[in-house]
């Protein structure tokens, strides 16, 4: 077998299948207190991708059979031995690929055991090594066999209580009396996985990638819904007003020659966003705000439609408070999720709808196209318009731009922090806060994806309102 590596350089080295097994951690994040899943790269992998310079090393990993694995490489090295018998390091900071040349010999799509899907949207195929499953429930403690298990389903909650359905019919739920989950995987080794990790152990499963091209470009885990029916595409909706955002990855942020830029947009910071979740399709309206609140604040009162403006950044946070506990009366949402004001992140991941030029339709740089999809100062005419009208962004988001600036989650911060981060609904430090999307006051520079503003959370203005997300709590 040989092997290609593509490092970062766009260099492209050859060699023969001593590649050494590299160390692992699956999934989600380094911890010291779990040991390393080790492949051996040579017999188990077609792919490894997307590493970036981040400690320890991310990767997004996938298997002969189309199993995906996002992890950390442990290992410094990529150690290569070429036909001649030449050894060659090169450092995990420096590839950007490995691709391992059997194609032929890969069983794309065998699978034998159930599909194992883990909430941070990594999916594998394998069957439990334990014999049974015991759940203790309100009538006591139940078993099942691994073998009359139909599927397996953790709840959002903490800690995460367990449904079994089994093959004869019905659901159990209660709390499962082990932590860890071992699976051995149809091709690969045992793994042990922290039973807060999975989402679900089944027969059946959602459509996969079959390439690493379709890996890459797919990172989104499935939504939750109150149906139970699968929502995995940007732009699905299945909560009346709200849009799945699918998980990914994007660089936030404008380069230093893009046309109107501030310099507090950069630098250029790459996100992952490692979760999706819903966001609304609009923003929040002044008919909506006031079912909530029973208040409307809004200078123009006329259209109910209209956004809400002139709130402040805490009568935000109060909105989703009031909206997550009443609709949690009223049972209407998923469990474990709650309304939240997006996080700066978050909003430009989903204003972009995967782009990466100045607005969610391309660069525009004369704003000639900007009427379509913006209330701004050119076409606004000095006042807010109902939501909704104009065109959406690729992922299904009305007024993304402009209309009115839209309260982020986060605290200010006068610059990106630049490198690789990871999306976090955690409030920094600083007394201000961050507004993003421009309105119908400013020009159309403002209404860029990249442009950010600060406001004071107190403050109520006339062009500043909020769009809500639904997530996890």
């Amino acid at each position: 077998m040989s092997v290609m590596v593509y490092t970062k350089c766009r260099n492209m080295r050859h060699g023969n299948d001593d590649v050494e097994a590299m160390q692992r951690m699956i999934p989600g994040e380094p911890d010291a207190g779990k040991p390393p899943v080790r492949f051996d790269e040579g017999r188990n992998a077609t792919v490894i991708g997307h590493g970036h310079s981040i400690r320890p090393f991310r990767l997004l990993y996938l298997t002969v059979n189309n199993n995906r694995f996002s992890g950390f490489l442990e290992d410094p090295f990529f150690i290569i031995q070429s036909p001649t018998g030449q050894q060659t390091q090169i450092r995990r900071e420096k590839v950007g690929k490995v691709v391992f040349a059997n194609h032929s010999a890969a069983p794309a799509g065998m699978r034998q055991g159930h599909y194992i899907r883990l909430k941070n949207g990594d999916w594998c195929s394998g069957e439990m090594t334990s014999e049974s499953l015991t759940l203790t429930t309100p009538g006591g403690k139940e078993s099942f066999d691994r073998m009359t298990i139909k599927s397996l389903v953790f709840t959002a909650s903490t800690p995460p209580l367990a449904i079994v359905t089994p093959r004869t019919g019905g659901t159990v739920q209660g709390k499962l009396d082990v932590e860890d989950i071992s699976i051995q995987l149809d091709v690969g080794p045992v793994i042990v996985i922290y039973r807060d990790k999975i989402q679900s152990i089944s027969d059946e499963f959602s459509p996969v990638p079959t390439s690493a091209a379709a890996l890459t470009a797919s990172h989104e885990a499935d939504a939750p819904t109150q149906s139970g029916r699968i929502a995995s595409q940007p732009g699905t909706t299945n909560i009346e007003g709200m849009v799945w955002i699918p998980a990914g990855e994007f660089n936030m942020g404008s380069p230093i020659d893009e046309a109107g830029r501030d310099g507090d947009e950069g630098p250029v910071t790459h996100v992952i966003i490692p979760h999706g979740f819903w966001m609304g399709k609009c923003e929040v309206t002044q008919g909506e705000y006031q079912a909530v609140t029973g208040k409307r604040p809004s200078n123009a009162r006329g259209e109910t439609n209209g956004p809400v403006e002139k709130v402040s950044w805490y009568d935000a946070m109060q909105y989703c408070a009031q909206r997550t506990q009443q609709e949690n009366l009223a049972a209407k949402l998923p469990e474990g999720y709650a309304y939240r004001l997006p996080t700066e992140a978050e909003w430009e991941y989903a204003c972009r709808a995967g782009t990466s030029t100045r607005y969610c339709y391309g660069d525009d740089k004369g704003e000639f196209r900007l009427g379509e999809y913006a209330w701004f100062l050119r076409n606004g005419g000095s006042m807010t318009h109902p939501v909704g009208l104009l065109k959406p962004n690729a992922w299904g988001l009305h007024d993304m731009h402009g209309n009115v600036w839209e309260w982020c989650f986060d605290r200010w911060q006068s610059i990106l922090p630049g490198g690789s981060i990871t999306n976090l609904p955690v409030a920094g430090e600083g007394s201000l806060r961050v507004a993003r999307g421009g309105s119908w006051l400013y020009e159309g520079k403002a209404c860029r994806s990249a442009n950010r503003d600060d406001y004071g959370p107190s403050n109520r203005c006339s062009d500043v309102g909020f769009r809500v997300v639904l997530a996890p709590l």
